[in-house]
């Protein structure tokens, strides 16, 4: 979710590319850089935070040269801290060769070991760099052509496991700009004599409305006259221009009307890019960060998960996902009780705490209290360098990528998706048999697909949210995980429509809330655990009975009650996994209802994304 710019053409690239790049502000980033090749060398400028900074410290140090090629880069950190050091773009040996890069290279730590035995100096935390040493050591000799050129970018790329949107400049094609891509986006924007490089359509609308979209395992070589698009094999490909009619607001979303309604179509890639390096070919996880030893874990007898709002109930998930694999004792609770009940943790507790922004108040508290009664304490989040994955004792990063709609939608699944991997990590060799690890993993692998099959289906969630629009009151209903995931539908109704939503345990229904169950008030049950069904199938009925208007959320294989007046099917996953598929449709769902009142869906009111403060 980094922001790449890049720039062929007549005119002075670094301010177009840095223009350029602003217009990608929105998507978050914590530091910046840009690259353009002069004489000999590829000249370097990086700045920590935003790319005023970069501009005033480039101005400093009176950049009055001119190059006409460029790139740029805002970095959402994944490898390592964000400093300037870690901040994009990366050198090779010679400095010749720079390089822009968004993804995840998953094998750099075995790319970058052999690198440094040949004899290769690095100067940063991340994976990036090893791409820059790759190429440099692909060329054929020191004053290769452009095609050599070419070719070792090639050769290096096909080396990497992972993603990538690759941005290259160097010295020794100081003309031209070559690019690649997999499972990152790319897009080059077509000129007059000038041609440009962006990872997203907003940032190339000031110059032009062409734009070449790549697709995956696509390379070009532009030049200001010119693009070359072709495979990892050299062999040519031709791709069709597309004539953006966006308007400037439409493109920063990606097209759609809200970033939450972006994001929610982001949750494929979030799933797959949270996955992404952690499972083995043999199916086992790994977790590099969380670097507890077997005697420290065999020292822990319970966890207690901490965490607020969203972060909370995915961890209300990940209570039932642990007791289930670890057989320990689980409990989760709400991060500004825990920092005021005297928490009864000791050595033997392992503290988990969750949050996206790793900024959240309470959570950082209740880690500091945990720590003071030496508890181990493990952190579940989104943003590299955050005060929390800095003081905890392991951290294990979700890679979401930046979320700018205030309720949460895609880093919610991406918690799911860690705590689902910590959940195997730690018990894969503590009693979970191999055959459930394998059937755990192999549902881990589809998930990104299945998420995907359900987004397909928002015609029909919006036709539902028509009939849902003018109901006062919201029930949600579930038992075991799916009362867990539940908690967490109604919080996205109420934060986005401002209808009253509340989430129920289904058999307490009638101990109390059926009282309210009229016309005007919706229940939706989920019914996706099948050992409960038959009594969530007994729930909905008692609310039908009272003329509550009744939707069922069920597993695809699982017939329509007939009590229901709505049903929303989702594909067959793990029990335990059913949250993550499940929470998909109720996101559009209250997305959608939000959208019919006219609500303010990105920035709802009295809310911050972030709570800093008490």
């Amino acid at each position: 979710m980094c922001g790449i710019t890049g720039y062929v053409g007549q005119g002075d690239a670094v301010p177009i590319a840095l223009a350029n790049l602003k217009r990608l502000e929105y998507r978050g980033y914590d530091s910046s850089g840009v690259a353009y090749p002069l004489a000999d060398r590829v000249h370097v400028h990086k700045a920590v935070g935003k790319i005023a900074n970069l501009e005033r410290s480039i101005n400093g140090g009176m950049h009055n040269l001119t190059s006409n090629v460029a790139v740029a880069h805002t970095r959402w950190a994944t490898h390592g801290r964000p400093n300037e050091a870690n901040a994009h773009p990366h050198c090779d040996c010679t400095g010749r060769i720079a390089v822009v890069h968004n993804g995840i290279v998953e094998n750099y730590a075995e790319l970058r070991s052999e690198l440094q035995e040949a004899g290769h100096i690095f100067n940063s935390e991340t994976d990036t760099e090893v791409i820059a040493h790759l190429i440099e050591a692909a060329l054929p000799s020191v004053s290769p052509t452009s095609e050599e050129f070419v070719q070792a970018c090639r050769i290096a790329l096909k080396k990497v496991s992972g993603s990538f949107a690759v941005g290259i400049v160097s010295a020794l094609i100081p003309d031209s700009l070559f690019v690649s891509r997999k499972d990152s986006p790319l897009v080059i924007g077509l000129g007059e004599e000038e041609n440009f490089l962006a990872s997203d359509i907003p940032a190339v609308m000031s110059f032009t409305r062409k734009v070449i979209v790549l697709e995956d395992g696509d390379c070009a070589l532009i030049t200001s006259k010119s693009v070359r698009i072709f495979d990892l094999d050299g062999n040519p490909l031709n791709r069709s221009i597309l004539d953006v009619t966006w308007d400037d607001q439409s493109a920063e979303k990606g097209g759609f009307d809200h970033f939450m309604l972006k994001e929610i179509n982001e949750e494929p890639r979030t799933v797959r890019d949270t996955l992404r390096g952690r499972i083995t070919e043999d199916s086992r996880v790994v977790l590099p960060d969380v670097n507890f030893t077997s005697e420290q874990w065999n020292r822990i007898r319970r966890i207690s998960i901490v965490a607020c709002g969203t972060a909370y109930h995915a961890g209300l998930v990940g209570k039932r996902l642990l007791e289930k694999t670890l057989k320990r004792p689980v409990d989760a609770t709400v991060a500004s009780e825990f920092r005021y009940s005297d928490p009864l943790v000791d050595e033997e507790t392992l503290v988990l705490l969750i949050s996206q922004s790793g900024e959240t108040a309470d959570t950082l508290a209740a880690m500091r209290e945990a720590r003071r009664k030496r508890a181990a304490t493990l952190a579940i989040v989104n943003v590299v360098g955050s005060t929390l994955a800095r003081e905890a004792d392991a951290v294990l990063y979700t890679q979401a990528g930046p979320e700018i709609g205030v309720a949460s939608t895609k880093a919610y699944l991406a918690q799911l998706t860690a705590l689902s991997l910590l959940s195997i990590y730690l018990s894969q060799d503590h009693g979970l048999a191999e055959e459930e690890r394998i059937k755990m993993i192999s549902a881990l692998r589809v998930l990104p697909d299945q998420v995907n099959d359900i987004l397909s289906q928002c015609d029909q969630i919006h036709d539902l949210a028509l009939r849902l629009r003018d109901h006062n009151c919201f029930f949600y209903l579930g038992r075991g995980y799916d009362y867990a995931a539940s908690m967490e539908a109604a919080l996205k109704m109420k934060e986005i429509s401002y209808i009253h939503a509340e989430a129920y345990a289904a058999g307490e229904m009638k101990h109390g809330p059926l009282a309210l169950v009229e016309p005007s008030v919706a229940v939706i049950g989920f019914c996706t655990q099948p050992h409960t069904n038959e009594k969530m199938i007994s729930n909905l009925k008692e609310v039908k009975a009272r003329e509550g208007f009744v939707v069922a959320l069920l597993r695809e294989d699982v017939p329509a009650p007939d009590c229901a007046d709505a049903v929303i099917s989702v594909p067959v996953t793990l029990e335990p996994f059913m949250p993550i598929l499940s929470m998909v449709p109720m996101q559009l769902l209250a997305y959608y209802v939000a959208k019919e009142k006219g609500c303010s869906i990105d920035q709802p009111r009295n809310l911050a994304k972030s709570v800093t403060v008490e």
